[in-house]
């Protein structure tokens, strides 16, 4: 979803990509505890050894650093020594929310202590939210940038159906994605109460004890993935976009695989989103579960305004650029000009 759809968009646009992976030293259980806690033990410093190898040997025009959480201030200094032109980080996390009281687990306060560390070293940063933008220039960023998330056209489209696939996966409403503790289980309480008809597709913290009475109904909540994503948004009238508190979201990646999906998207009403879609034109909005639940039943019983929506959500999401292969391109050319 994220390095690699990136990396073939920019292959795509003509660029020789080579990929350096960290996967192989954080997957042990030591690494994933380097990771978590971050801790600059044996795996760190092997990871940080090899890349500046590669780099060396490699020699590319531009390095990205995706997420670099485990990437020591050293290693970016010998970078740039070896001949790099531009040393350059993308990061969709929200690396200011631990600073300011965003409700995150306690080992996130550590989680962006190298990142941060690292921050004046990268010619450019490329964030996800305007928030992140004053605080790396605080930290001495020389180039920061906002980079939107994006949709994959090749997983994220209108989806054919056979029998058994709408047998699994037709309903009124869907929601696809994580459980967060700030209340979006209230809000399908809400929507099922009123008689509507849900599906939840999600991961292991869809628990009985956060669903409450609501669980046999909506059991088994298991993950949609690959291409079982984009059949779970198709099979559905209405797709729900919850937004997390803990990443302080104003938006997310799913506001673009659902219009791209050709589905209609009712979210969380935000300045972000209502700047990337027209209320009530090509996409729906909600700030309350009162108004969500209104919003809802107005949609179902009107189904051409429905349809119009969700087909005006499509357009825009093209006509605007929220490819991955537009977001690439986007990048290419920050890059040249800076």
């Amino acid at each position: 979803m994220y390095e690699k759809t990136f990396s073939d968009a920019l292959v795509s646009l003509g660029h020789n990509v080579i990929a350096f992976s960290w996967v192989p030293y954080f997957s042990s259980i030591f690494g994933r505890a380097e990771t978590k806690f971050c801790l600059t033990g044996i795996k760190t410093i092997q990871f940080n050894r090899e890349l500046l190898e590669y780099v060396k040997e490699q020699l590319p025009d531009v390095v990205l650093i995706w997420r670099g959480i485990n990437v020591i201030p050293d290693t970016l200094k010998k970078i740039k020594l070896a001949g790099v032109r531009h040393l350059s980080s993308y990061n969709h996390d929200d690396f200011t929310g631990p600073t300011v009281g965003a409700p995150v687990p306690w080992h996130h306060r550590r989680l962006w202590r190298l990142f941060l560390r690292c921050a004046p070293l990268y010619d450019s940063h490329f964030v996800k939210r305007q928030s992140n933008i004053e605080h790396l220039h605080q930290l001495g960023a020389k180039q920061v940038f906002t980079m939107p998330m994006w949709f994959v056209p090749e997983l994220h489209t209108p989806a054919q159906f056979d029998q058994a696939d709408a047998k699994r996966y037709e309903t009124d409403i869907v929601f696809v994605g994580h459980y967060e503790p700030d209340g979006r289980e209230q809000s399908i309480r809400a929507l099922m109460s009123s008689g509507l008809k849900v599906k939840l597709w999600g991961g292991r913290y869809w628990t009985r004890a956060v669903l409450g009475d609501l669980y046999d109904d909506l059991a088994p909540v298991v993950p949609a993935e690959g291409e079982k994503y984009a059949k779970a948004l198709c099979g559905a009238k209405i797709c729900l976009c919850f937004l997390s508190k803990m990443n302080r979201d104003t938006y997310t990646r799913r506001c673009f695989e659902i219009p791209a999906c050709g589905r209609l998207m009712l979210a969380e009403r935000t300045d972000d989103l209502m700047r990337f879609f027209k209320e009530d034109e090509e996409a729906c909005f909600f700030s309350s579960d009162e108004e969500l639940v209104r919003k809802a039943k107005w949609l179902l019983d009107n189904p051409n305004i429905r349809k119009s929506i969700a087909q005006a959500g499509l357009r825009r999401v093209w006509a605007d650029g929220h490819d991955v292969k537009s977001r690439a391109s986007s990048f290419i050319e920050t890059v040249k000009a800076k």
